[in-house]
């Protein structure tokens, strides 16, 4: 797909070593074409979808218990359950690495990290996690925020990460019979982080909980259990909601389209694309393009590339650690295939969470950093130095040190780079020191 060296390195995550783009500038769209591009093909394998974790959650279970009470010796299904995650964490690394439609790839990380879900050790959480930027961002990065917003609500791995299952309607029928109550903790991130960010209460917070009791998980995924509803009339910012799946939906789709969403959406997209501190008019803009349509998201999309900060030629965004790792592969033109996990090179979990960014173990609910200052300690830097030492070093030994720095830095930066970066690359002694030089550079650390 054709998209500029800017485009790439803005929007994407930075073009592949192999051949400059023929095309330059900023065109919107062009970069809002990327939306209607395909699905990149798995190059990860091993990766069960959602339905058959589920099942094999169940069935580790049913092991578990088997081997407590002595039928069997030996675990088959947990260690698949393991190498699932490790795949999910690969593939998170090299679906961008291999992808054409960066934009899109951008996109699926932005939401997945919006909406965040983050794994613990604990549970079936750690093996459903792997597949919600797959299952909840992706099928809507083109489509309406209400409905990402339905889809991340009700996926199993967001009622086990901010406890929404164990909550208990104190009237309910089962919270009658049982020491047990609400749990406000995915009512309050739902309110605060997913959506509106400001203009509620905490009496807000506690008759959401009421009416998100009944939400649960079971073997075949989400559900709604009647018996764990909070009986009643709820009143959340006036309007006042039954109870029921179809309830909780109409409550989603009012949250979704309230003006502090609209404005808390577009405020966090402008500054994980275009600055830290984006402009207040360009944010306003966005945010009546997604009320306008209706929480529809390509127009609050076509409204921040209209921003001239879209098209400056300055790069002021820090990459975040997985987006530097991926872009310094997309560089060197790594080679991916399904033998994609033994391709790796170095321990990137170890590295990525050297740099502050452990796959799927985001700080807390609110994600990952989105501004230069979560991202630019000393040690986190340095991680990014050894990390650029050792994607050189690897890609010199597979190529028998034929990749030579200076091309490669007028292919990578073009324009958007310091001379100095490239003299400096061009210096060094060894061909593979100079690639380190670029990858670990200021100027390749920017987008």
């Amino acid at each position: 797909m054709e998209a500029s060296l800017l485009e790439q390195i803005r929007f994407g995550y930075g073009p592949r070593g192999a051949t400059a783009p023929e095309v330059s500038g900023v065109d919107p769209g062009r970069v809002l074409a990327q939306l209607d591009a395909p699905d990149p093909p798995p190059v990860v394998p091993g990766r069960p979808m959602l339905d058959q974790r589920l099942a094999m959650v169940a069935g580790a279970q049913r092991e578990a218990r088997a081997v407590k009470a002595g039928q069997i010796t030996e675990l088959t299904v947990l260690p698949r359950l393991k190498q699932a995650t490790r795949a999910d964490a690969a593939a998170w690394i090299l679906t961008p690495v291999a992808a054409e439609a960066g934009f899109r790839e951008r996109l699926v990380n932005f939401w997945a990290n919006r909406l965040t879900v983050g794994l613990r050790r604990i549970g079936a959480l750690p093996y459903l996690a792997g597949t919600y930027p797959d299952d909840v961002a992706r099928p809507h990065l083109a489509g309406r925020f209400a409905d990402m917003l339905r889809a991340s609500a009700w996926h199993p791995a967001m009622l086990l990460y901010l406890d929404q299952a164990k909550s208990v309607g104190p009237n309910s029928r089962i919270g009658r019979k049982k020491d047990t109550g609400l749990n406000e903790n995915y009512a309050r991130e739902l309110l605060e982080l997913h959506t509106m960010g400001s203009g509620y209460s905490q009496a807000d917070v506690t008759e959401t909980a009421r009416l998100l009791t009944g939400m649960a998980v079971g073997p075949t995924g989400s559900s709604f259990e009647p018996a764990r509803a909070d009986p009643g009339r709820k009143t959340i910012l006036g309007q006042s909601f039954g109870e029921g799946r179809h309830e909780i939906d109409r409550f989603l789709d009012y949250i979704a389209l309230r003006p502090e969403t609209a404005q808390s959406v577009s405020l966090a997209l402008a500054r994980a694309f275009l600055a830290d501190q984006p402009s207040e008019a360009t944010v306003a803009r966005m945010a009546e393009a997604y009320l306008d349509g209706g929480s529809a998201l390509r127009p609050v999309y076509e409204a921040m590339l209209a921003d001239p900060s879209a098209t400056s030629d300055e790069l002021v965004k820090i990459r975040s650690p997985q987006e530097f790792v991926v872009a310094s592969l997309r560089a060197v033109d790594w080679p991916v295939g399904e033998a994609g996990v033994a391709r790796m090179p170095g321990k990137v979990n170890e590295a990525l969470a050297a740099m502050g960014q452990p796959p799927f173990r985001p700080r807390g609910p609110d994600g990952w950093p989105d501004t230069a200052e979560g991202w630019v300690s000393a040690p986190m830097l340095a991680a990014r130095i050894d990390w650029a030492e050792t994607v050189a070093q690897a890609i010199s030994r597979a190529t028998r040190d034929r990749t030579e720095p200076v091309p490669l830095a007028r292919v990578v930066l073009g324009d958007l780079g310091n001379p100095d970066t490239i003299r400096a690359a061009g210096q060094a002694e060894q061909r593979w020191e100079g690639i380190a030089v670029l990858l670990g550079s200021p100027d390749f650390m920017r987008r």
